[in-house]
């Protein structure tokens, strides 16, 4: 640590700074792998168990659900019994569900499991970011948050490129193998090297919970915000979704080229994330939110266009998605810093109810996706213009009343040691 990170770092523990980076950068992207690491197989699961593809799907509809469900939960768990025993419970829930998914004689048992991970996993999810503020502050805080958005992204980029090889090669059993595995490696190190990293549990009153509650879900802006998000990470995740039985079913190709074309959504959405820091320094918020809103709009309704009027083609489903989604990722990043911003007093619950709220918006897409037509490209093109135009009215009406104060909060201190910080860092991310 150099002499700056001395004076900001938090209280010292039993971890080193290297070992806690990586464990938060192992724990990022475990919730958004278990999303999409079978979605290349999703067509040969219909087969597997005999049952329809709304069934399978259903499998990570109800998966993110649970898992957004979750996120109310482990935060304020983890303020009153430590950040420790939030995941060590969190990551046994998720293995026995991990466990029961293996041996799941039916569908139906596959989805109650994959239930259980979604609840268990998410405590990753949250709990990361609070062992983050533990350690770190200031300049150094932002690059471990950095670190760990990276490491989030990275997830649903690189896991349907796994999911394909083990299709390929071993089956696509061996995706959930691949999971316990995982689990597996996070308990070891959870339990046998990480040490606690929050140095006074407190819990937060019934009563403190409840106003801070009903003061964010009664903002507007929030609302609005939250809605956004969700239509900008639904699109991304619909396609994973839909997209299998679209380029294998319909158009007949591999499980190994839908794992590339989702690289290459991965890649498309990661380029618009880091587009952000390449924008020009005078574009205002509002030409950003005007330009990649339009932008996704466009796109989306050429790929109306072009499914309407032309037979299922890749060209007419991954280019104009690539560029909706690159736009979803300049959006999704803006949209998460006016989010935690909009509470200074309280960011953290702010940021347990943004996560909820977007992933359970995120989810009810999933689930009308499920009950798409897939014998063509139509149907989803048109789920994915409204998702856009939706968003565009959104984005455009919350702007100019987020140059207005939110609503007035009480100030925390022990509520900012433990959270707050880490809104800055992941909205500059």
């Amino acid at each position: 640590m150099t002499s700056v990170d001395r004076h900001t770092a938090g209280p010292r523990t039993g971890n080193s700074d290297g070992f806690l980076i990586w464990l938060i950068i192992l724990l990022a992207p475990i919730g958004q792998m278990a999303i999409d690491i079978y979605v290349p197989s999703l067509p040969a699961m219909v087969d597997s168990y005999g049952t329809t593809r709304g069934a399978v799907q259903l499998s990570v509809t109800l998966y993110l659900i649970a898992f957004s469900v979750g996120q109310l939960f482990y935060g304020p768990f983890s303020d009153a019994v430590g950040r420790r025993k939030a995941l060590l419970l969190g990551v046994a829930l998720y293995l026995v569900g991990g466990v029961l998914c293996l041996f799941a004689p039916t569908i139906h048992w596959f989805v109650a499991a994959r239930v259980v991970q979604g609840l268990g996993i998410t405590a990753a999810s949250v709990v990361m970011k609070a062992i983050a503020a533990d350690r770190f502050s200031g300049p150094r805080l932002a690059t471990v948050m950095t670190y760990m958005v990276v490491s989030w992204g990275m997830g649903p980029i690189v896991a349907p490129v796994i999911g394909a090889w083990f299709h390929s090669t071993l089956g696509w059993e061996y995706s959930l193998y691949f999971l316990v595995a995982y689990g597996v490696l996070l308990l070891v190190l959870l339990g046998g090297v990480y040490r606690e990293t929050n140095a006074a549990p407190r819990a937060m009153g019934a009563g403190e919970l409840a106003r801070g509650t009903a003061t964010i879900l009664g903002d507007g802006v929030f609302t609005r915000i939250h809605l956004s998000m969700g239509l900008c990470y639904g699109i991304l995740l619909v396609f994973n979704l839909v997209g299998p039985f679209l380029v294998q079913d319909v158009m007949g190709h591999s499980p190994a080229l839908y794992g590339a074309i989702a690289l290459g959504m991965g890649v498309a959405y990661f380029a618009g994330v880091f587009g952000n820091r390449v924008l020009p320094a005078g574009l205002s918020q509002r030409a950003k939110f005007r330009t990649a809103s339009t932008g996704a709009v466009v796109a989306a309704a050429l790929m109306v266009a072009g499914a309407a009027f032309t037979e299922p083609n890749l060209w007419v489903l991954t280019a104009p998605s690539a560029v909706i989604v690159f736009f979803a990722g300049i959006l999704y990043p803006n949209l998460m810093g006016l989010g935690v911003s909009r509470f200074p007093g309280m960011t953290g619950l702010a940021s347990s109810w943004l996560g909820f709220c977007l992933m359970l918006c995120s989810g009810l897409i999933m689930l009308a996706s499920s009950l798409l037509r897939v014998d063509g490209l139509l149907p989803l093109a048109v789920l994915f213009l409204a998702c856009t135009l939706g968003c565009r009215l959104l984005v455009m009406r919350t702007l100019p009343d987020t140059n207005r104060p939110g609503p007035r909060t009480t100030e925390n201190p022990d509520h900012r040691e433990r959270g707050d910080t880490c809104a800055p860092p992941t909205s500059a991310a």
